[in-house]
């Protein structure tokens, strides 16, 4: 569990430190001592609707009630290795990769950087902790603009998780590392359009055509578990029924794929073996976007899931989903549970 960071909601400490940090962070706001998002800026409405089948009721599609741009430019921005940014002297939330820690706005720097850029490109996101962050929220702003200002500028904790320098090469963008605060003149800023991870076909789609992804067909009444086994979570740590689902997959013809191995290039090997997947709640089942998955079952904590899957599953064209809650359930009630659903989809 983290108290900083990414945070563990279910943690009482957790709890009570953001209940302390929210409003002290609106106050200073107010004070006018960094610029957070306006209510207007944040404003949701509910759009379509996402049938989801099991122990978790269909979800509403969620957009900015006002449109935001594709991107701002800005004149003598300061940009930091934690992926700040300052406007004028102050931090600010819509140029930066996540709003400031009270620590942060307290001790906002005042000192101007010793390095230069002329122009560049950063991405505002909300949480950047995780890969499925990095996909859901950064790599979306990368692949459904054009208009993006070389050089990116990847933050220093970034460029240290593999997958991020990964990704931005194979999308060809020229990039730097950022590693001491830098002043660029002329920056862009690539919005955050979208809330959380509302994916559509829209941006499965622009994914698909950056990353060079052409889908094969799945093997008619092939069957795949995608298991985190003793996967350490880059957020709160979860723990998964993993070999005892793995057991109930092979015992119905199916393959069983460990995550900890995961990379696009592994799922474009597996597509074919994909009409159907099981998966443990995580973000190994964005490798979807590689197949042509008819049905989808998530297994989740009962008290943490998010449906940041659905949506991208749905974008993918993902007819049938399901999520089963996996807490206080034997091997066999696991398997007639897996076993209901893969009969229901006509998967069996």
């Amino acid at each position: 569990m983290k108290v900083m960071g990414n945070l563990d909601w279910r943690h009482p400490l957790v709890r009570a430190r953001v209940a302390v940090a929210a409003p002290l962070q609106k106050a200073l706001a107010g004070a006018g001592a960094w610029r957070a998002l306006t209510p207007e800026e944040l404003e949701t409405v509910q759009a379509d609707e996402i049938p989801v089948a099991g122990d978790r009721e269909a979800q509403r599609r969620l957009v900015y009630k006002t449109p935001r741009p594709e991107y701002l430019d800005v004149e003598n921005l300061i940009y930091t290795p934690k992926g700040l940014a300052l406007d004028d002297g102050k931090y600010t939330a819509r140029f930066s990769i996540r709003p400031p820690s009270t620590a942060e706005i307290i001790k906002t720097p005042k000192h101007a950087p010793s390095k230069t850029l002329p122009c560049g490109t950063v991405v505002e996101c909300e949480t950047p902790y995780t890969y499925g962050d990095w996909v859901g929220d950064y790599v979306l702003s990368l692949v459904t603009q054009d208009n993006l200002i070389e050089p990116l500028l990847l933050p220093e904790f970034l460029a240290q998780k593999s997958y991020a320098i990964r990704d931005v090469e194979a999308l060809g963008i020229d990039y730097v590392i950022v590693k001491e605060p830098v002043l660029i003149e002329n920056a862009r800023v690539l919005r955050k359009r979208i809330p959380s991870y509302y994916w559509g076909p829209e941006e499965v789609g622009a994914y698909r055509k950056r990353f060079h992804v052409t889908p094969p067909p799945a093997k008619p009444g092939s069957l795949l578990y995608l298991g985190r086994f003793d996967t350490v979570s880059e957020a709160a740590q979860r723990v998964y029924p993993s070999a005892e689902v793995a057991r109930i997959v092979e015992s119905l013809g199916g393959k069983v794929f460990d995550t900890r191995k995961a990379s696009p290039a592994i799922f474009n090997e597996l597509a074919p073996q994909m009409e159907t997947v099981i998966a443990d709640q995580g973000s190994a089942v964005f490798g979807v976007m590689h197949s042509q998955t008819k049905n989808l079952i998530e297994l989740a904590e009962d008290d943490w899931w998010h449906n940041a899957n659905l949506f991208i599953a749905n974008g993918a064209g993902v007819r049938n989903y399901a999520v089963i809650h996996i807490y206080n359930k034997t091997e066999a009630d696991l398997r007639a549970r897996i076993e209901g659903h893969l009969r229901d989809f006509g998967a069996i």
